[in-house]
């Protein structure tokens, strides 16, 4: 078996042909792998938006269903965790399900991925867009289409990205400390106010305060994809020093840094919002978090939490086009993609070409499908649908640790780790698909089933026609 912990050559296709150097190994340590998957995860931005549908659904249960989306969450996190100590590559699954289940599966795998990537950056890019044309509009009577913001944080992301990805995970720990910490300050400010009024109830961890007419099933389903990006940090596994050891640190780290922080903010959100006004209220308010900054903080703090809203977009499509353009560059020097998206700087050693092609069709998805359902109707479009693709690939990864661990790793085998959670995760993941996919929604998520279905097919289309050189 080839060393995948260093560039390999391929066993399938034609090898990519470059003189270019590999990426810059052992260049970051076990806290930039947690950075890049913390904010993957855009920790203020999920909760200040993912909730608010979530509320029509569960009333004030949301505390509940990230309780229980944690665990989801942490069961695929164990089969990450334990591929990435045997095979840390920066393809991260892509790498697993070809050394597991093949060259073929690894195709469909780089398939499925090749579109979540892409979807990534325009997902973030999108709804943050609006919000600052609304915002700058408000502050200073500046009233620039959202789309020239799009483009001019797509333009900022390339130029962070091409300079190195030391450099721009720092500015994603920059703004991650911020906006963390100003959540933080006003959970505390939250829960000791109404802690003070006696307010302080476990009523929001009890399924029975669903309202009627509610879907408990479908809330917990929006908590787990909160938790979608941990995975990230597998993707630094040929940069990260002592990968073997530090990138399954980082994937259990950047969980519960992430896990612990959802469920305060959301239990402190709930309870200052009011319990019982939370499917009536909160469901309905288009930006809770600032009402409930704007109570218990005033205009000033208010504003604050606008400002962490937009940083954590930013912070998560940055991430995002760091990570998407590692599984690029390595399944394109495998042969599976065209050879110069293999390319890197002769200096910096980073993915230029791979970035550039994320940053380019992230302005023509993201700009073309807002002018055409809203920027809110892209916004929830662009993730769903990007949901739908990973939980494919966290399936592929559960299949893969078990098949991996059995037949090459078999003095390594633990019948829990390897076996039991990598099945039942596979349960819990193919039951919020199968969900999300019956039930897509009204509007434009009416078409995520029929999207994942086309890619899906013309997917399959393309290994049939590349069958024999793809062995």
């Amino acid at each position: 078996m080839s060393d995948i912990s260093s560039p390999p050559p391929a066993d399938m296709g034609a090898l990519a042909t470059t003189t270019s150097p590999p990426l810059r190994s052992n260049a970051l340590g076990l806290p930039h792998a947690i950075v890049i998957s913390v904010a993957v995860m855009s920790p203020a931005a999920s909760i200040f938006f993912n909730t608010i549908p979530q509320a029509g659904l569960v009333g004030a249960a949301i505390p509940f269903c990230f309780v229980i989306g944690f665990i989801a969450a942490l069961l695929v996190a164990n089969q990450y965790s334990e591929m990435s100590r045997e095979l840390p590559s920066s393809g991260s699954a892509y790498t697993f399900v070809v050394e597991a289940l093949g060259p073929r599966w690894g195709f469909l795998c780089g398939w499925i991925g090749l579109i979540a990537v892409g979807l990534g950056a325009p997902y973030s890019f999108v709804l943050m867009s609006a919000n600052l044309q609304e915002l700058l509009w408000r502050w200073f009577g500046l009233n620039l289409h959202w789309s020239f913001w799009f483009v001019l944080a797509i333009g900022v992301v390339f130029a962070l990205c091409y300079i190195g990805i030391r450099q721009s995970l720092s500015v994603d720990l920059t703004f991650l400390l911020f906006e963390i910490g100003i959540c933080l300050l006003l959970a505390v400010i939250v829960l000791w106010r109404v802690g003070n009024q006696g307010g302080l109830s476990a009523t929001p961890f009890n399924p029975a305060v669903v309202p009627r007419g509610g879907d408990l099933t479908v809330g917990i389903v929006l908590a787990v994809l909160s938790f979608i990006g941990f995975e990230t940090a597998a993707t630094l596994g040929e940069e990260t020093r002592d990968p073997h050891r530090n990138i399954p640190r980082a994937v259990y780290g950047s969980m519960l840094v992430v896990g612990i922080f959802f469920v305060f903010m959301v239990y402190a959100a709930t309870i200052g919002y009011g319990v019982d006004k939370m499917a009536t209220g909160y469901a309905n308010d288009p930006a809770p978090f600032d009402t409930i900054a704007r109570h218990f903080g005033g205009d000033g703090f208010a504003a604050l939490i606008d400002i962490v809203g937009l940083l954590s977009f930013f912070g998560a499509a940055l991430a995002i086009v760091n990570g998407g353009a590692r599984i690029i560059y390595t399944i394109g020097r495998d042969g599976l993609l065209p050879p110069w998206l293999a390319w890197t700087h002769p200096q910096r050693q980073t993915p230029v070409n791979s970035i550039i092609l994320l940053c380019v069709t992230g302005i023509i998805i993201g700009i073309g499908l807002g002018l055409a359902f809203t920027p809110i109707g892209a916004f929830g479009f662009l993730g769903t649908l990007d949901a739908m693709f990973v939980i494919l690939i966290y399936v592929l990864v559960n299949i893969s640790c078990i098949r991996f661990f059995w037949l090459k790793r078999r003095e390594r085998f633990n019948l829990l780790r390897h076996a039991v959670v990598p099945l039942l995760s596979t349960t819990i993941y193919a039951v919020i698909f199968l969900t999300a996919i019956l039930s897509p929604g009204t509007g434009p998520l009416s078409l995520v089933p029929y999207v994942v279905g086309v890619w899906l097919a013309l997917g399959l289309g393309l290994l049939f026609v590349l069958r024999r050189k793809i062995v």
